[in-house]
């Protein structure tokens, strides 16, 4: 009897999970999800780059968190803070430049700096096409994207860096449209 009674819950536990499996094939994810996945796992995969060389080629960070949002006229917003190492800057008389907060979009983006090493000027690497480009192949590459959309999501796609630094009132921020060399100033 408890034999019995056992082979019935397996299969009744059984059709019970190919049941609930045949549902899955029924839901469809919406496009704007779709792209805040792809996002979210672009960001996960490229926060990291920003903390090679930190601290030697550029400002050490101790983390990035980032933000994105999609409105109902599809305009993208993406929203990143990187708060700078505590420990080093608390003492470092060094402070965020926008030539920082730059180069943290580019290292996400493109790995890549965009400045010169020693003086720290824009080295025109980094340019509107080569930004969307990337964007194109890295997170824009969705079948049912054709050009003209893919165009119009990225135009329609803003930045926005809070560079944080240990003593707040020194902080920083800057943003515009994603593709353009050099962000602005906020």
């Amino acid at each position: 009897m408890r034999i019995k009674t056992l082979i019935f819950i397996f299969l009744l536990n059984f059709s019970n999970c190919f049941a609930n499996s045949l549902e899955l094939e029924k839901i469809s994810i919406s496009l704007k999800d779709f792209i805040v996945l792809k996002f979210d796992l672009f960001m996960q995969e490229n926060t990291r780059n920003v903390f090679s060389g930190g601290g030697v080629l550029s400002v050490a960070y101790q983390d990035i968190n980032y933000n994105l949002k999609i409105d109902e006229k599809d305009n993208i917003k993406l929203y990143i803070v990187a708060h700078m190492d505590k420990n080093r800057y608390t003492s470092k008389k060094y402070y965020p430049k926008l030539s920082d907060c730059n180069q943290i979009r580019n290292k996400i983006f493109l790995n890549k700096y965009g400045y010169s090493f020693i003086k720290q000027k824009f080295n025109n690497q980094i340019n509107e096409e080569v930004i969307k480009n990337s964007l194109e192949e890295k997170i824009f590459n969705i079948s049912t994207l054709n050009e003209t959309l893919k165009n119009q999501l990225i135009s329609n796609l803003d930045i926005k860096i809070n560079v944080i630094h240990p003593r707040s009132e020194k902080s920083l921020s800057c943003g515009g449209k994603i593709t353009e060399p050099e962000l602005a100033l906020r």
